[in-house]
């Protein structure tokens, strides 16, 4: 150790706390790096610097932090001022050299690093603009400072806003239920969620394809009113390359046969029946038939009124009344009030579908088909009227989605059977 190094460490008066010898320090400048480590001799704290000059290791000892950073800083001067004389600069060069270090004085990078992230931005660009240009545009564009909110507390506040814009209870609640997942996923603030991190998310759900299109759809919404929340930037598009997701397979059209529409209705509690009946025999949608009030129904001039609120599509549509289902509904039907009041309409037509089963003579329980009596439906009224457009103004679709996502090849007489399908005598009296 040095003269000048040893009267250093004696300038130190008072031991100081015992130091973490992982708490090392890194001073970087101009490609070069000096590492300051803390060490304890003798019940003092000093700071050794470690660093390569001219192919040798150099520790040198400081009393003090701040000595330690001031002697690392004069190091590297030293140490780029040889490489600069290794390297016989031309006149020109070494000014330019000069004239970049002076240039990068308070920047805590090295000429090489700045040359790369230049090179870099400049192939971005690709001449439509300068970097100048570029930085200063995303500078305006993100002088706002957005407030911070976590996923939680942004979910909370926008499932209030659902009720406050009259969302439909089960919209609200298919909301309400995907966003506390996404938001059980990710506790973090809003600022931190990424498309890929969404990407990733939606691949890892064990749920079948339609589930997934509806998480992305719903992700989508709340995408958009963080913006005009003010909680993301204007364009941040969370969704950005994320996998679309469609709501069936092409040729996954499912539907009911008659002997299979027999098991249902004899195996379906009073309850349910009306949402399996009017959507065998009228074409409704699930969601359709948890919004219908009675009300809406006409047993005597034999139609169904969907209001466009009700409507999955905003769109009033009038649906008419087969015979075989005003058979089916008459027992059941009430001036006014909710005409499907389960509250878990899902877990219902799932014990009704166990409930076909008949062990004593060896029949299995069937499963139940999603959308197959929307399907049995559409598919059985184009065979009946052979008008696809009138079916598709019924049913509120375009024609070419009936095509396309509903109508199974069904013939005239299959359909009549179809419609022919009517409750026992010993149906439930009206209450």
């Amino acid at each position: 150790m040095k003269a000048n190094e040893l009267t250093d460490i004696k300038e130190s008066a008072n031991p100081a706390p015992a130091a973490d010898s992982s708490d090392v320090i890194e001073v970087k400048k101009n490609g070069i790096c000096v590492r300051i480590r803390p060490t304890i001799k003798a019940g003092t704290t000093y700071f050794v610097l470690d660093y390569r000059a001219q192919g040798k290791r150099k520790l040198v000892w400081r009393s003090t932090l701040a000595k330690a950073r001031k002697a690392a800083d004069a190091a590297i001067d030293k140490i780029t001022e040889g490489q600069a004389e290794v390297l016989n600069l031309k006149a020109a060069d070494a000014y330019a050299y000069t004239r970049a270090r002076d240039a990068l004085v308070g920047i805590e990078k090295g000429i090489d690093d700045v040359a790369k992230e230049y090179a870099e931005a400049y192939r971005l660009l690709n001449g439509k603009a300068s970097i100048l240009e570029a930085c200063r545009d995303w500078a305006k564009r993100n002088a706002v400072v957005l407030p911070r909110i976590t996923v939680a507390a942004a979910v909370e506040e926008f499932n209030l806003q659902c009720v406050a814009n009259g969302k439909s209870k089960i919209r609200r609640k298919e909301i309400s239920t995907i966003l506390k997942n996404f938001a059980t996923a990710f506790n973090e603030e809003i600022q931190a969620l990424e498309p890929k991190m969404i990407s990733d998310y939606l691949t890892k759900l064990t749920l079948a394809e339609r589930t997934r299109r509806n998480y992305r759809n719903v992700i989508g919404y709340f995408n958009r009113w963080l913006i005009l929340r003010g909680y993301l930037k204007k364009a941040t598009d969370l969704l950005d390359g994320v996998q679309k997701y469609s709501a069936r397979l092409h040729g996954e059209i499912t539907t009911y046969n008659p002997e299979e529409m027999h098991r249902i209705i004899a195996a379906a509690d009073e309850r349910i029946l009306p949402l399996i009946v009017l959507g065998g025999f009228a074409g409704l949608r699930h969601a359709e038939i948890q919004r219908l009030d009675w009300a809406d129904i006409d047993l005597e001039d034999g139609f169904i009124e969907i209001k466009a609120e009700n409507a999955k599509t905003k769109t009033r549509r009038i649906v008419p009344i087969k015979e075989n289902l005003k058979a089916f509904l008459k027992p059941l039907a009430k001036k006014n009030g909710k005409v499907v009041t389960v509250k878990n309409t899902s877990k219902e037509l799932g014990i009704t579908a166990a409930n076909t089963a008949d062990k004593a003579n060896g029949i299995e329980a069937m499963e139940w088909k999603h959308n197959a009596l929307r399907h049995t439906y559409i598919s059985a009224r184009v065979a009946e009227c052979a008008d696809v457009s009138r079916v598709a103004d019924e049913a509120g679709n375009s024609p070419q989605v009936i095509r396309t996502n509903y109508l199974k090849r069904m013939r005239p007489a299959a359909a009549a059977e179809w419609f022919a399908i009517m409750p026992k005598e010993s149906s439930p009296a009206t209450n």
